[in-house]
């Protein structure tokens, strides 16, 4: 039989067709999976974030206390403006002024937010190549990186700020011409979207879309500045007054403008040029913030994602000069932002996150080129993962003593998540398909491995917890606002910080006192104790942590006592 053999032929198209369509029905099983993954647990204690986090919940509710939207409360004079108000206003408004005070309702907006960004893949992908697999795997790839899951679904400002920023990009995207759409009102509403994105993060956002933009405006005038200048210069200015004119209704609002200057505008944007009385230059090329951390960013904050992206950065440099106008925009973001970050002396690579949905969509249009071992190895990872977080729920369960802290039927989700993985490593036909649900299955272990911290041991019960309802509660601190994460677990209290590593204050009546599990109870009536994972150690503590100690530190009971 040879290659024209017309058997041959419909055999392979009917081949592909299943493939396509198997492919496909992964594709969205593997959606329900994400979408699961990223509404479980919003209320956990325990969730991958940012120690900001609590800090943002503390400036809300103590605004929402005032009746006032502006301006902003905090405990600490240095962070009452260290974001603009729309996070907090979008808290204020989910917690209906703070009545129903819960990490739940103060983190679904931001989930909604995030699965947003991710229709927009979907939306792009289908508009563009009329390929629905292709949207699916953009938006499954997006939510699949590590700074999504931890940053995508917390009360931070990532979240709301890649959607805006992303928002105007994929206007364009969608419009199948490389240009700005025609007509005045356009400017206006990129404008306005973002506006909302500076109003979440800071007015300096609005140069690096706008240049995105603009930079792609040159290109569609082959590299002409008249034509730009003539046909679209206008436009982008517009569309800048219009960013900067909703940004500013901070200001026109804010009953204290100056203060606002002082705080945001001067200490927390143009403080982040200070070099402290060091060379900028050395620190750009050298140190813990140099560039080099910028460089490192995109996978870093691909996560399990690592490695393909960092053959997605080789594939684009060895094609650059035959990327389609599709890719070249995505890169364009992707390293304008990255560039314009460059220049402070603070670099961090959360502030590239708004580029993540380009990155996932460059990665979709990509992974059938990019070395099939590398996905084989991601997966394998994934798999390791697991089986580290099922070692660890072993470790909870044998270190607490306090009987089963686990259900019987986690065995199927388990199973479920081994299976995959060995059929992504042993059947190469279903290594790209399973690599997205792969590292969602990861995701999903960690909720399981969670589940006794977040319920039944892990809350505080009983009538003795109800005693403290409206008494001051002295609770333990390791970071900035790190007591309100005691305010949503001892509803009705009013918690006091103390530094985590004194002894607890002895003048206090009440005190939640946290101690290793093979420590004893502290002296005093007990009214409550609960089940706790604690995420920050110091250097010596790390140290022993390596050492193979790893129960005594990163286990605690949390024991609620009435001292007097």
């Amino acid at each position: 039989m040879n290659a024209s053999d017309p058997h041959l032929h419909s055999h392979s198209i009917t081949h592909h067709h299943l493939q396509r369509h198997r492919s496909l029905l992964i594709g969205l099983a593997s959606l329900l999976l994400a979408f699961f993954v990223y509404c479980a647990g919003l209320g956990s204690d325990h969730l991958a974030t940012n120690g900001d986090e609590l800090l943002y919940a503390q400036i809300t509710r103590l605004t929402a206390q005032t009746g006032e939207l502006l301006p902003l409360q905090s405990s600490y004079d240095r962070l009452r403006n260290t974001k603009p108000p729309l996070l907090f206003w979008q808290g204020i408004a989910s917690t209906n002024w703070g009545n129903k005070w819960t990490l739940a309702r103060l983190r679904a907006p931001n989930v909604l937010y995030t699965l947003l960004t991710a229709g927009l893949l979907v939306l792009i992908g289908i508009r563009r190549t009329r390929n629905p697999l292709l949207g699916i795997s953009a938006a499954l790839f997006f939510l699949c990186f590590f700074s999504t899951y931890r940053y995508g679904r917390v009360f931070l400002t990532s979240a709301p700020e890649t959607f805006w920023l992303f928002a105007p990009l994929a206007l364009l995207l969608l419009h199948r011409k490389p240009e700005f759409p025609k007509g005045i009102i356009w400017p206006w509403i990129c404008g306005g979207m973002i506006g909302i994105a500076l109003l979440y993060k800071s007015f300096a956002l609005v140069i690096p879309v706008v240049l995105t933009m603009a930079l792609w405006q040159l290109r569609a005038c082959g590299w002409q500045p008249g034509p730009f200048l003539k046909k679209d210069a206008w436009r982008l200015g517009m569309t800048v007054v219009s960013a900067l004119l909703l940004f500013s209704l901070w200001f026109w609002l804010d009953p204290h403008p100056l203060l606002v200057l002082q705080d945001f505008v001067w200490r927390e944007n143009a403080g982040k040029f200070n070099t402290g009385g060091e060379n900028y230059f050395l620190n750009l090329v050298w140190g813990q913030s140099s560039l080099w951390r910028i460089v490192v960013s995109y996978p870093l904050d691909a996560g399990l994602l690592a490695l393909m992206t960092v053959a997605l950065f080789w594939d684009a440099w060895k094609r650059r000069l035959h990327l389609s106008q599709l890719e070249i925009f995505l890169w364009t973001w992707m390293l304008v932002l990255a560039a314009f970050f460059c220049l402070p002396n603070q670099r961090d690579e959360r502030y590239i996150l708004p580029a993540m949905p380009a990155l996932a969509l460059l990665l979709a249009l990509r992974i059938a080129h990019l070395p099939r071992w590398m996905a084989t190895i991601t997966i394998g990872a994934s798999g390791v993962i697991m089986a580290g977080l099922v070692g660890m729920g072993f470790l909870l369960q044998h270190s607490a003593g306090i009987g089963a802290l686990y259900p019987v039927w986690l065995i199927i989700p388990l199973a479920v998540g081994f299976a995959v993985v060995g059929l992504g490593i042993f059947r190469p036909e279903l290594t790209l398909s399973l690599l997205a649900p792969s590292i969602l299955l990861v995701y999903l272990g960690y909720f399981l491995f969670a589940m006794p911290l977040d319920r039944g041991p892990g809350l505080f019960k009983g009538e003795g917890v109800e005693s403290v309802i409206g008494c001051e509660v002295s609770v333990p601190s390791n970071f900035n606002a790190r007591e309100e994460s005691y305010g949503f677990l001892l509803p009705g209290a009013s918690v006091k910080p103390y530094e985590h590593w004194r002894i607890p204050p002895t003048d206090a009546q009440f005190v939640v006192v946290s101690l290793p599990l093979d420590q004893p109870s502290p002296a005093g009536v007990i009214l409550g104790k609960r089940l706790n994972l604690i995420d920050r150690f110091n250097a010596a503590e790390t140290r022993d942590i390596l050492l193979g100690n790893i129960t005594h530190h990163l286990f605690h009971w949390d024991w609620l006592v009435q001292t007097r």
